[in-house]
């Protein structure tokens, strides 16, 4: 059979797209190198306009703890925020990724290839959605940030008060997150500075934190601790002939936003109007858009992150700014020095 379009990568991204394109009656193959869903360390938040964007493409969504909103923590002092527009949700990336590969077995005129690497198969469009090391940064340039971070995730048992929100804690070294994750666990990630990385970061910062130590009298990790480096990355320009890239192969912003897979996800549509249009441009648009604002706002929490604890109480505390970052992070303001400025005020 002649393939309209071959997708690399069946994680989030290409999982979705491939739902998406099968649905319109296009025929796709679908390669992954990995052969059964696996963890890998990740955040595990869908923002609520990613929970839209999955939701208008698969039908549904995927059974997981609903969280409505955000909360910082910074010296001591919390702020908080919910998100204005329904809620988000915390996916463990094992049961995700099971739950989609379901999805797409079933859309008629996908050939999905767990085990395989992709070769190329005469597709008239290639789409990569490999990730942040993708076999296709070769043809598009990928740049790391010149300040490096360290990602580590796992499941825990065993903390007390896990709320119905994303809980951000702010330390010198880095963020910790606590979410929960169903099953009586909890996620637990830490973004650390890469110059003043330990392998015990996590165990570190939930035992430096008041707040935190204070909840965890014992905890007992039911996920193995994982990690990414170096975090982030940004991709100039997301297509070149036939080629498409999606997800985190298009460039990832700092995990602190907590856009990665919202904004995968919003991506879907547009990439398929694009491959089905046969025009890439209004997609590279889109994307690149998309891709701004994350690594803007992420620039800026890590700012306000890196002041003294002090002055960061200060400025979380405004009463508008928390939600207008909120806003941001789930697209529904632009992130410019108006709005910041009018936040502030």
């Amino acid at each position: 059979m002649v393939v309209d379009v071959a997708i690399v990568g069946a994680g989030p991204a290409g999982a979705a797209l491939a739902i998406e394109l099968g649905q319109r009656g296009v025929r796709v193959n679908l390669y992954e190198k990995a052969r059964a869903p696996r963890l890998k360390a990740c955040g595990e938040g869908l923002l609520p306009h990613g929970v839209a964007a999955l939701s208008a493409t698969a039908g549904s969504l995927p059974v997981a703890p609903v969280v409505r909103g955000l909360r910082f923590v910074v010296g001591g002092r919390s702020v908080e925020a919910d998100f204005p527009e329904g809620p988000g949700l915390v996916v463990r990336r094992d049961r995700l990724h099971a739950w989609l590969l379901d999805r797409v077995a079933a859309v008629p005129g996908v050939d999905v290839r767990l085990g395989r690497s992709y070769v190329p198969d005469g597709a008239r469009w290639v789409v990569g959605a490999d990730g942040t090391r993708s076999l296709f940064h070769r043809r598009l340039p990928a740049y790391r940030p010149a300040v490096r971070r360290v990602g580590l995730s796992t499941h825990v048992a065993g903390i007390e008060g896990v709320r119905d929100q994303v809980e951000v804690f702010f330390h010198p070294l880095g963020e910790i997150y606590v979410a929960p994750s169903g099953t009586g666990e909890a996620l637990v990630a830490a973004l650390l500075y890469q110059r003043t990385f330990r392998r015990d970061g996590l165990t570190l910062l939930l035992r430096d934190i008041p707040e935190l130590r204070a909840r965890t009298t014992h905890i007992e990790m039911t996920t193995p601790l994982l990690a990414a480096a170096p975090l982030g990355l940004r991709v100039p320009r997301v297509i070149d002939g036939n080629l498409l890239l999606i997800g985190d192969a298009a460039g990832a912003p700092d995990p602190v936003t907590g856009d990665g897979m919202a904004m995968a996800f919003a991506s879907v549509k547009p990439a398929a109007d694009a491959i089905v249009g046969g025009d890439l441009r209004a997609y590279e648009q889109t994307r690149l858009a998309m891709g701004r604002t994350s690594e803007r706002l992420g620039r800026l929490i890590l700012r306000i992150a890196r002041v003294d604890a002090r002055a960061a109480r200060t400025l979380l505390g405004r009463p508008s700014l928390v939600p207008t970052l909120v806003d941001v992070a789930i697209a529904r303001r632009a992130l410019n020095a108006a709005t910041l400025l009018r936040a502030v005020l």
